[in-house]
């Protein structure tokens, strides 16, 4: 694991050498083992190196060969199958880097198609004075840009772009009213203007003398042909294979591993294949508890921690390696919203700072990668209940008569829901009034206008697998396993996602649509999967809605809305409506007070 930075001088007046200076000063809170650099008098490269695999450690140098200087943070994921394919000197003991450099020398941009993995990195032709920069397949690492007639910026932290301090800082106002308007994010656009995210399984070409930047999508989740698979059992089978690769891929650090134990059927399972798959000694769990203190705040009052302690007991886990969070570490609100301007260097969508807690107590225990269920429900263990809008998209009249023969009355509500969702625009019934009433946008707001004709923002997929597509390759995916990452990476920890793993979301998305439909129980091919994985208590459990991953999430809004009581809006970019009134009654507002305080107070910080 690593981070990297650098600058490319696109007016000869530019000081490459200074604008370095500033990006390194910025980014001082992230603490490496090693950095390498390289720099001449038009690019300044720097990479910051963790010690986190056995391949890395001792890595003091950029990777550099004669052609090509490359900066990353990268995991890769099929080494051995790499390895078969490119020119690389002792593939055993080569580092993440390395692959990636013979990847890109031998096949150039199409490198990224032969790479499995999570990364964004940057190669340089010392030849071609050309840049390439690239992103995995789902967005999982950060990598941002910036353009203007001086330079070209790029970096893992918008941190090291806000350190230059010739660059334009505008604020996106169209990004922010967005979020006022609880619309979904885009892939690309930040808090500021000229600050761009690289699109997930995306590819530039960066020619700094015509200052054209040429974008290429590289990669779609796609079927696969499964047509090897006979049954349902050598399905299941190929999937649990795939889940249990996905996990064990995933472990290879000289650290100890983290797994984020909520109670729920994803994290518990991935718990449990560490457990039959590693030195048990070196598993720590992290599990968000409520107490008697933060209890009383639940709306709903729901704990799993009897959960928790049936997959420790199943899994023979230490209890001494099992860590209780119940309460951030943040002295106060105001302490959190500088944390999170530090990291995400400004407001960001799915802002992960509330998993903070987590990745610091990992790093306390040496926690090298840290996996979790998310993104799981997205996609792998997706509750199922839209299967039936592919017979209708894809015109399977015989199985949506057969839906209304076995179904009758139920069969016909949902046919009736799918035209439903299709002419209001979106799946979620009553969702569209549901943003009006949340909306914390001044109505007065120009953008208002202009984001109610966004069509794009709650789209409608005409069939389930376009829908699970859509889900767990959505920003929101991306935008907080990005954040998440960039969270625990001030520890020294990395975040891994098991069930993001492209070769298991390909298969599942190619089986059979009525595998999905809920049985006795939703979320029915993730249960089946783990027929022996999971207990059967835990398995066929009735997850119950509103057990959220931080237990105690309704506690801190409660604590810091109280903080906020002499807090006054600045409203300095007349966006926000602060004449509307909302009681601290409901999560739903609780979030929307705690946004409209949080983005105020991080627009007024950004532009002091």
């Amino acid at each position: 694991m690593s981070q990297f930075f650098g600058c490319i001088a696109l007016n000869p007046q530019i000081n490459v050498s200074q604008v370095g200076s500033q990006m390194t000063r910025s980014m001082s809170f992230f603490q490496g083992d090693a950095i390498g650099m390289y720099q001449t008098k038009e690019i300044f490269i720097c990479n910051t190196f963790i010690f986190n695999t056995p391949e890395s450690v001792n890595t003091t140098n950029i990777c550099q060969n004669e052609r090509y200087v490359l900066a990353a943070t990268c995991r890769i994921d099929n080494r051995e199958e790499l390895a078969s394919k490119i020119s690389i000197e002792n593939p055993l003991s080569a580092s993440d880097h390395e692959y990636l450099l013979a990847a890109y020398t031998h096949f150039q941009e199409k490198c990224v198609e032969y790479i499995i993995g999570d990364f964004s990195f940057v190669v340089w032709d010392k030849h071609e004075q050309m840049l390439f920069i690239a992103k995995d397949h789902l967005g999982i690492k950060p990598l941002f840009y910036y353009k203007d007639e001086n330079f070209f910026l790029f970096s893992t932290y918008t941190h090291a772009i806000k350190g230059v301090k010739s660059v334009n800082l505008a604020l996106d106002e169209l990004y922010i009213a967005r979020e006022l308007k609880n619309f979904s994010p885009t892939y690309e656009d930040t808090f500021f203007l000229h600050i761009k995210r690289l699109k997930p399984a995306h590819f530039v070409k960066f020619n700094p003398h015509v200052g054209l930047i040429q974008e290429q999508r590289y990669w779609e989740l796609k079927a696969i042909d499964i047509s090897a698979f006979k049954t349902e059992e050598e399905i299941y089978e190929e999937l649990r294979r795939l889940f249990t690769q996905a996990v064990i891929c995933r472990t290879r650090t000289n650290k100890n591993i983290g797994c984020q134990l909520s109670g729920g059927l994803d994290s518990s399972a991935v718990a449990v294949l560490l457990s039959r798959n590693i030195d048990k000694s070196r598993l720590h769990t992290y599990a968000f508890v409520l107490t008697d203190k933060t209890r009383p705040y639940s709306e709903k009052g729901i704990d799993e921690q009897e959960t928790q302690n049936i997959i420790l007991k199943y899994a023979d886990l230490l209890q001494e390696n099992h860590h209780q969070i119940k309460e951030f570490h943040h002295k106060d609100v105001f302490e959190e919203f500088e944390t999170s301007n530090l990291i995400m260097g400004g407001y960001a969508n799915s802002d992960a700072i509330w998993q903070d807690t987590m990745f610091k107590k990992a790093g306390n225990n040496d926690v090298g990668y840290i996996m979790s269920g998310f993104p799981g429900d997205e996609c792998v263990s997706n509750n199922g209940y839209l299967y039936f809008y592919d017979y209708i998209g894809n015109k399977q009249w015989k199985e949506v008569a057969q839906l209304i023969i076995t179904q009758k009355l139920s069969g016909l509500k949902k046919i009736a829901s799918y035209y439903y969702a299709k002419y209001s625009g979106t799946y979620m019934r009553g969702y569209q009034k549901s943003l009006i009433q949340r909306s914390i946008l001044n109505p007065q707001s120009p953008f208002n206008k202009e984001l109610i004709r966004d069509k794009e923002a709650f789209k409608f997929y005409p069939t389930f697998k376009e829908f699970l597509k859509n889900q767990v390759c959505r920003p929101h995916t991306s935008h907080r396993t990005e954040s998440e990452g960039l969270y625990a990476a001030q520890y020294g920890v990395e975040t891994v996602y098991p069930l993001a793993d492209i070769r298991l979301l390909a298969m599942l998305i190619s089986i059979p649509t009525q595998m999905f439909a809920p049985q006795d129980y939703d979320r029915a091919i993730f249960r089946n999967m783990c027929y022996p994985i999971l207990p059967e208590q835990v398995r066929i459990q009735v997850k119950r809605n509103g057990a959220f991953t931080l237990a105690f999430f309704e506690y801190w809004h409660h604590t810091s809305l109280n903080m906020l009581k002499k807090y006054r809006f600045a409203d300095s970019l007349g966006l926000i409506d602060t004449k509307k009134k909302f009681d601290n009654k409901g999560l739903i507002n609780l979030i929307r007070n705690m946004k409209r305080y949080s983005l105020d107070y991080l627009i007024n910080k950004n532009v002091e």
